[in-house]
């Protein structure tokens, strides 16, 4: 006798709710897993240097050539020195990839002497901030 596929299913829909065996109602092999010795997932390598600023960001490192420690913000940072990373004084370099020019500032609370970061892809809006980078304490949009 010929079963067909709607007769199937209902079978095997009625051999489930009768108690039988799973593997009766399923002729698809079980689902494999990994040991628990293999990682579920692997990400990609971390990204580095400037590299890692965020599209619609502004960027700035602790080193020279985006290197060590990084912040990044979207609105204004009114004192590096409350925030983590020992940016405060100490940005030796900066990357703008917003749509706004920013300015960096040697004192907390947007004031002292500034230098501008031009907006991405203008001159000026990538690289190092030589001696200026041991002053700069806040940052915002200008």
């Amino acid at each position: 006798m010929r079963i067909g596929t709607r007769t199937g299913l209902v079978l095997a829909a009625s051999a489930l709710m009768a108690g039988a065996p799973a593997a009766a109602a399923s002729a698809s092999p079980p689902i494999a897993t990994a040991p628990a010795s293999v990682p579920a997932s692997v990400s990609a390598p971390a990204l580095a240097g400037y590299d890692a600023c965020p599209r619609g960001r502004m960027c700035i490192w602790h080193d020279r050539d985006g290197g060590g420690a990084r912040l990044s913000f979207a609105h204004k940072a009114r004192d590096l020195s409350e925030l983590e990373g020992g940016l405060n004084d100490h940005v030796l370099s900066a990357w703008n990839r917003t749509g706004r020019r920013w300015c960096l500032y040697q004192d907390a609370h947007y004031k002292g002497d500034k230098r501008a970061a031009e907006r991405e892809p203008l001159v000026g809006s990538k690289g190092n901030t030589n001696a200026f980078g041991y002053k700069i304490s806040s940052l915002k949009p200008c």
